[in-house]
Parts: C-alpha cells; structure tokens; sequence
C-alpha cells in the first residue's frame, strides 16, 4: 500500500467497515457483496469481500473510515483540503485521454443523430421526390438509429457490467460504420433508413462511454466528467448542423456526404477506444460459468424489454407519417408493446431483484425515477422539437430557405448548451449542488415553450431568442440528470443504469416524434391545402393550376414556374403557407409545455449527493493505482 491512502481491508468486512467512508445507511447490504460482481449483489450467503479505495494526496496520514456503530449514519465522509483534481489523485495523461477518446465517441454519437436530422426536409426533397409515401417514411430517417438505442443500451450496458466494456464500446462502431457506408449509396428512403438502423447500434454504446469518464476519476467529479461528455455531444451537435448545411447547399445530394463523414468518425472512434482504453479486469468473473454470466445479464427481461420497446416505437413512428391511430399497424403493435412492457415491469419488480432494473437503482432515494422521468422529458423535447421541428419551422416560416444559413441560426441553441453547460459543470463540482441547476434549466426550458408556441412568421429575429433559452434549458439535463442516475447504482451497475436513462431518453424522444408529427402533419392535412389554395385562386389563379401550384409547395421549387402564378399570386401563397404551418406549431409547442412542468417538479422533488461525491475512484486506468488496486484483492 502507498502510504497514507486510507483502504478497506478484506478483515474489515463484517465488522461494519463502509466503504470508502459512507455513511452505513447508504451501504448496508453491501458489505457481504462485491461491489464488482453483480451475480453476488443479493447472495447474502456470499464470502467475497467489498474493495473500495479512496485516493487522495499522499499526506502522511490515513483518513478515518467510519465504523459501524450508534452515530454511523450521522458521520459525513471526510474530504481532504484542495479540490484540485491533480492533488487528489495523480491522474496521468493515460486517464485523459480515455476521457477525450469517449468524448470523441459522444462527438460521433451526436453527430450521427443531428446531422440528418437539421436537413431531413432536404434529403426528403431529393430522395424521395419520386416516392409517395416519402413524408411519411422520413420520421424513420432520425427514428432508426434511436430505436436501435432505445432498445439496445440498457442491454449494453448490463453486458459491459458484467463481462468487457473494451470490446463492447469499440466494436459497433465498426458496423455503424457499414451503414453510413449504405446511407451514402441510398437509392430509396427505405435503404437509408435500413443504414440508418446499422448506424444505430453505435448509439446503443452511449451506455459505456458515458460511463467510462464517471468510473476513472473521483466521484466528487462526476459532474465534471458528464460535463466533458455534454461539450463531447455539443461538438458534435454544432458540427452536425453546420456540416450537414454546408454540403447540402452545394448540390442536391450533397446530404450524402453526411455520412462519409459518419463513416469516418466511426472508424476513429473504435481506433481510439481499442488503442487508448485499457480498463482494469472484471474482478471475480475468471471462474465464473458462462450460464451465470447469461443469467447476470437479466435474458428473460432483455427479450421482453427489446420486444416490448420495439413494438411500441414501430407504432408510434407509423402513427407520426403513415397510418392513421386507428390502423392496425398503429394499433396493433401498440397494444402488444404496451401488453409487453407491462409483463417487463412485473418481472423486473417480482420475477428477480438484480435484473436489468435491478433494485437497488430504488434504495436510499427516489432519485433514479425521478432523473429517469425527467430525462425521457428532455428527450421528448430535444429528438422531437429542437433537433427537428425547429429546422423545419425555420424553413417553413420564411425565415431562412438556404440549409447553411439555417443551419447557423441553430447555433443559437447548441452554442448556447455549450457555454451554459460549462458554468452548470463548475458550479455543480464547485458547491456539490446538482438540484437547482437542473430547476433552472427546467424552467428555461419552459419559458421556451412558451414563446415557440406563440410564435409568428413576421418574429424571424425574436426566434433566435426563442431558441437561446431552449439552449440554456439543455445545459443541465445532460450534464447533471446523468450524474445523478449513475450514483444511484453501484460500480457493477453503472453502465446498466446509465443505459436505462439514456433508453429513457430515446424513447422520451420517440414519444414526442411521434406526437408532435401526428399534430403537425394532422393540422396541416387538413387546412394546408384549402388554405393555400383560396389564397392563390382569390388572387386569380385558375383553379386548373392549384395542383401545380402544391406539387411546386412541397418540393421547394419557384412558385413563379407554375402556369398562371405571378409576383403577387406567389407572395399571397407564401404569406398563407407560412401562417398554415404557424398555426401548426403553435398546437405541437403547446402540447410540449405540460411534460415540462411535470419535469420541473420531478427535479424539485431530488435529493442531494454531496455526502456522496467523495474522491474515490471506481475503476481506475492508471497502472499504479491499478497495481494497489488488485493487490488488495
């Protein structure tokens, strides 16, 4: 042992010992279980020990570890004097640049999802201009690689706790990797889309690289490392977008180019974690038959987490463009999904205890309901409203028609996350307060909201506005929901737990997709037409031309080129279309601002961790620290 490191000695266990100095309330149950091993976590039977290390700056002197005892619980863990990450723990550029690999992981993950996503209309426009059913298909452009997360990342996770995150976060890179290769060569919507699904099992990874950064350094930085993730994901937003506007303006088909790009960070990504990430060994699973390590992973609520998941996703994405509700491929999968996951939620509760939802996410706190909650919130109006409705609204409103321009104006939002997210990260590590960042940035979101759903299409400046304070109201939820989620699991759950809220999320996303379409496409259905066409024909255009008149509206092309229309035939038309679409939007925003407050009183409702942000390191890439670290086992 390094000297003055305080440690938990194998002895220790069941004298009351608490690891790394909590309180004895906030470890009871544990200390007859590794923290390790997920298999033994309700075997009370079990004569594995707990380890836990708290690396602090080589003082001289050990730091008390609390005993179990009449004032256990009112014991506070002791924190040493400098809150500099380097004094706490010698962390070595092996330790940074795992936490810059994972960022550029998050940088390919974001880009992935916001690059197609703020040029949709475009590639619509181009590639499914001889297709009738391309509106409708075009939700499943964004929707894909989210189902494939939604589905796959608790289950990811729970595989990385248990056998290897190396190979489990390096390797479906490497098929995203074919899919953007197919979505550059798309022929059809159907066959981006079928990359599209390819691309997503990348995203399914979001269960270890975000937890990677949280598990090699303190805890007492846990913030700071979901920080560095949100700036990872804000590059990639903004880098994205404006990509994604720059090569679609120079052609029509400029959009594929998107995804050579895609291919590329792929390859990097999986490069850079098989090179970089060497974490420590899975401690305790040598031995361990592979049955035991098929039943860790929780198969039976796996499959009907995935089916149930699935066939709720299928149905909401056909309810958004193609069916309608009462169609049976709407209600058919709905039905089942919902059936499905409601057998999923029984299992999890009575079938077993450590599963995929394993309890022990519920003890102590409600915080891992409340941040999943809250999170599925964020992702309603993040995948739905700001990542899509937003470019569209742009568009549709007059306020910019070239992609790269409206591409900048969404810089308003990201830019704005960006700069909001790093004063949220200082102030969260700074005062260990993660609770009231998260209530401000709920009610940014709120006033957000607000302003779009009375929104104008003569307001083309206040809408820049408008999307700052949706900006500032993303800053917290990635930066902090995450960090709070992860510290209700243990160590052998943290990729488990961050899966099931970033699965939250997507389907948060999925939800309000599919919601906001069905509003938007619903309204527009059934007036945009009339109300376009009454404006032209009171103008004077023959009614023998209203339907070149709506096939030039939904390509994009010059209203001037249709037979009859003139200059002010055109301004009558565009003026009617713009106030059509308002209306729309109006009604999709509005149907956000409930969810939002329903947000702000689930994160009102938190508890804090500062006694639980300590300076121990949960799994640890640097070599001396590793040695003393499998030396006390």
């Amino acid at each position: 042992m390094v000297k003055g490191r305080a440690s938990l000695k194998p002895s220790d266990v069941g004298r009351g010992v608490s690891p790394v100095g909590l309180p004895s309330k906030f470890t009871e149950g544990f200390n007859s279980a590794r923290m390790d091993d997920p298999a033994s976590l309700n075997s009370k039977k079990s004569n594995h020990p707990s380890h836990a290390f708290q690396h602090v700056e080589d003082t001289g002197i050990s730091l008390p570890i609390a005993e179990k005892g009449p004032d256990t619980d009112r014991k506070i863990p002791q924190e040493t004097k400098s809150d500099d990450i380097e004094d706490k723990v010698k962390l070595s550029w092996r330790s940074w640049i795992v936490v810059f690999v994972t960022c550029f992981a998050i940088v390919d993950q974001v880009f992935v999802v916001t690059a197609a996503g703020s040029v949709v209309a475009f590639i619509v426009r181009d590639l499914g201009k001889n297709e009738s059913d391309a509106s409708g298909l075009a939700g499943w452009i964004i929707q894909g690689p989210l189902l494939m997360q939604s589905v796959l990342s608790p289950i990811v996770g729970r595989l990385s706790d248990v056998i290897d995150r190396k190979y489990l976060a390096s390797m479906p890179p490497l098929v995203a990797f074919i899919g953007a290769v197919v979505s550059a060569k798309a022929t059809s919507i159907a066959m981006l889309i079928g990359g599209g699904i390819l691309i997503g099992t990348t995203l399914s990874t979001i269960s270890i690289v975000q937890a990677i950064p949280s598990e090699i350094l303190p805890l007492k930085h846990r913030a700071l490392a979901n920080g560095f993730a949100y700036m990872g994901g804000a590059v990639g937003g903004i880098a994205g977008g404006l990509v994604a506007g720059a090569v679609t303006k120079i052609s029509a088909g400029g959009w594929r180019d998107i995804f050579w790009i895609q291919a590329g960070l792929h390859i990097a990504t999986s490069a850079g974690l098989l090179i970089f990430y060497h974490p420590p060994p899975q401690m305790g699973y040598e031995k361990t038959p592979l049955k035991e390590h098929l039943w860790a992973c929780d198969p039976i609520g796996s499959m009907l987490f995935i089916a149930s998941v699935t066939n709720l996703l299928l149905s909401l994405n056909w309810a958004a463009g193609l069916y309608p509700w009462s169609n049976a491929h709407v209600a058919a999968p709905l039905g089942i999904g919902l059936v499905l996951f409601l057998i999923f939620c029984l299992y999890e509760w009575k079938g077993r205890n450590d599963g995929l939802v394993s309890h022990i996410f519920f003890k102590g706190s409600p915080n891992f309901a409340l941040s999943v909650f809250a999170f599925a919130v964020e992702g309603w109006l993040f995948y739905s409203a700001v990542n899509s409705v937003i470019p569209q609204m742009i568009l549709n409103l007059g306020f910019e028609s070239d992609s790269l321009v409206i591409a900048v104006r969404g810089l308003a939002t990201s830019a704005t996350a960006a700069v909001a997210s790093t004063i949220i990260t200082w102030y969260a590590t700074k005062t260990k307060d993660l609770k009231w960042p998260l209530i401000v940035s709920f009610i940014f979101f709120l006033i957000g909201s607000i302003t779009y759903a009375t929104i104008k299409p003569s307001m083309q400046k206040p809408q820049i506005v408008f999307s700052v304070l949706i900006g500032i109201g993303l800053s917290g939820p990635l930066t902090l929901l995450v960090a709070l989620v992860q510290f209700t699991a243990p160590h052998s759950h943290l990729s488990t737990a961050t899966g099931l809220a970033f699965s939250a999320r997507a389907i948060g996303g999925a939800f309000g997709s599919a919601v906001l379409d069905a509003i938007i496409n619903g309204v527009l259905n059934n007036s945009y037409a009339t109300k376009v066409s009454n404006a032209a024909v009171e103008k004077g255009l023959p009614e023998s031309s209203v339907p070149a008149l709506l096939a030039a509206l939904s390509v994009g092309t010059s209203l001037t080129s249709v037979p009859g229309v003139n200059a002010s035939i055109a301004s009558s038309v565009e003026a009617a279309s713009y106030r059509a679409y308002a209306h729309a939007y109006h009604l999709a925003w509005a149907s956000i601002v409930p969810f939002v407050v329903l947000g702000i009183v689930s994160v009102a409702c938190l508890k804090g961790v500062k006694h639980l942000m300590t300076d121990k390191i949960e799994a640890t890439v640097e070599h001396a620290l590793r040695v003393e670290y499998e030396e006390n086992i």
